[in-house]
């Protein structure tokens, strides 16, 4: 029986060795509004972006929106993507195709606005960014632009974020964003997967990488109906005015 229990955990050891990805990797954090293995099962054209939308309900003022990635036999590309208010075209989301980037960041984890945070375990092959077609994601390069988040986090799931103050509480808001991998692999392949967060919290058991980004603070879109009320209110205002201006004087 001990021989039998050394062969067996020698046996773990070396599973553990020969497939990191697979022996180290970790849950992804709970509470993701969108899942892609959910969404887009198939497998993507390693050479075209499909773009995907989701929307969440604000539930406070303040609130995080997070995209998060892994992939252990490949790489995502990441780029173009925006947090939109229902009724309104603005995007609320600072550099959304990495465009503010320069050569200078290239390579790096630390994108110009954005905020990173990491799964504790996720040390390997985390996301960079990345310029034209060159390095793990020269298959897509950009989707636009020169600059755009090439993505092939092995062990633990590693995130995107930024953070909006003056949220709507109540109000729906809609995510999209361009994507695609190029490992040809199905995303029922339980090592890769893409998710989106929203919430008043980072995920749960994620820690943050260098200085958070300060917080973008949103203006609440002024409906139409409204400006169209303050344009007549204006327009008796100035009439009025003039009526005063032109009407006789007595004794003048």
């Amino acid at each position: 029986m001990r021989f039998q229990a050394v062969i067996t955990t020698a046996l773990v050891v070396v599973v553990a060795v020969a497939i990191p990805g697979q022996a180290n990797a970790q849950n992804p954090p709970a509470g993701a509004i969108f899942d892609l293995a959910t969404a887009h099962p198939a497998a993507f054209s390693a050479s075209a972006y499909t773009q995907f939308t989701t929307s969440f309900v604000a539930s406070a003022t303040s609130e995080y929106v997070s995209f998060a990635f892994r992939e252990v036999p490949a790489y995502f590309s990441f780029d173009d993507a925006s947090v939109t208010q229902q009724g309104s075209s603005t995007n609320l989301l600072q550099d959304p195709g990495f465009e503010s980037d320069t050569a200078a960041n290239v390579g790096t984890n630390f994108p110009v606005g954005w905020g990173r945070w990491i799964q504790p375990v996720d040390t390997t092959a985390i996301g960079v960014v990345a310029s034209g077609n060159t390095g793990d994601c020269a298959s897509s390069g950009p989707h636009t632009g020169s600059y755009f988040w090439c993505d092939g986090s092995v062990q633990g799931y590693d995130g995107l974020y930024q953070q909006f103050n003056g949220l709507t509480v109540g109000a729906t808001y809609t995510i999209t964003f361009w994507l695609t991998d190029n490992s040809g692999d199905p995303m029922s392949n339980p090592q890769i997967d893409m998710l989106v967060y929203a919430g008043p919290a980072l995920p749960t058991g994620t820690q943050t990488i260098g200085t958070p980004p300060a917080p973008i603070l949103v203006t609440t879109p002024v409906p139409g109906t409204v400006w169209l009320m303050l344009l007549g209110i204006g327009a008796l205002g100035l009439y009025l005015l003039f009526r005063r201006w032109n009407a006789p004087r007595i004794g003048g």
